[in-house]
């Protein structure tokens, strides 16, 4: 056997147990920490809350491609890749997908639009959230297990984890017997990873991620 077949399995072995640590931590960090992360005021709260999230999903991921994978964590994230293009079908998109929600809201369901968001919602429900979900999600795992697999399969896969990712907040919101909002994420995981393959650029997707999230807080 040789060293890369000894190592093969090791590297899907230490990508697992990501997986299983990382969901233990966030749902921990929902379910329990969220209540003393949001005791320190309209400021400092917020910025806590980045840190933690940066330190859950940001740095493991950038560590496990340097020092697992053994890659440019920017080069193999595309971070760097079509950023010009990348950029401009995130806006092109974002408005149209916005569009489409803000014309939903109006016509069915006779929705009032209100602006006045708090910096939590700017810093961690369009930036943080934007930047963060999409490294993890289609960043990393989709890209990992598009290389065992087909897309289609993969990215199924990939917006099933990024649904199950929202169950502790929504549990400890009491929000997850809203089932509609099951498919709905799902199906969203699907556009993005979609998106993500056709643009060739991480951007593309960190946009259009916070987007959507800025379009549904004010409707």
């Amino acid at each position: 056997m040789s060293v890369a077949e000894k190592a093969a399995p090791l590297q899907v072995n230490r990508k697992a147990v990501y997986l299983l640590v990382f969901f233990f931590v966030w749902s921990l960090k929902e379910l329990w920490l969220i209540e003393y992360i949001y005791m320190f005021g309209d400021i400092r709260s917020p910025l806590l809350e980045a840190f933690v999230k940066s330190v859950i999903w940001i740095v493991p991921v950038w560590l496990l491609i340097k020092y697992s994978l053994r890659a440019d964590p920017v080069i193999y994230l595309k971070l760097n890749e079509k950023v010009k293009s990348g950029l401009l079908w995130g806006i092109a998109l974002s408005l149209l997908l916005g569009g489409g929600l803000i014309l939903e809201a109006f016509i069915f369901d006779n929705a009032a639009f209100h602006f006045s968001l708090s910096f939590d919602d700017y810093l961690n429900t369009f930036i943080m959230a934007g930047l963060a979900e999409e490294i993890v999600f289609r960043g990393l795992i989709l890209q990992e297990i598009n290389k065992r697999m087909a897309f289609w399969k993969a990215n199924g896969i990939t917006a099933l984890l990024f649904l199950v990712i929202h169950y502790p907040i929504w549990i400890y919101n009491d929000l997850f017997h809203h089932y509609g909002s099951h498919l709905y994420v799902f199906c969203i995981g699907l556009l993005f990873g979609n998106i993500f393959k056709k643009t060739g650029s991480l951007w593309a997707v960190i946009l259009i991620h916070g987007s959507h999230n800025f379009f549904l807080s004010i409707i």
